[in-house]
């Protein structure tokens, strides 16, 4: 994931943000909290990114409910 992407993750992490979602390739979904450290090996190795308004809507498409961090739930 890009820069960019990274420097939103923390932003939302040190603001203690539980809205905005994550996800990985592997498709764990968590909020900023869970995520892993933007920038960390973790991070980048199973690329971590927001999930966009399109991804959140196509995900309760398909699911029938929305997406949500696995950690809070």
């Amino acid at each position: 994931m890009n820069k960019q992407a990274e420097g939103n993750a923390l932003t939302a992490r040190r603001a203690d943000d539980r809205e905005t979602l994550f996800w990985s390739e592997r498709g764990e979904v968590t909020c900023a909290m869970h995520a892993p450290y933007p920038g960390s090996d973790t991070w980048r190795w199973e690329r971590w990114s927001p999930m966009t308004e399109v991804e959140r809507r196509e995900w309760s498409r398909q699911l029938g409910h929305p997406p949500k961090c696995e950690v809070c739930q």
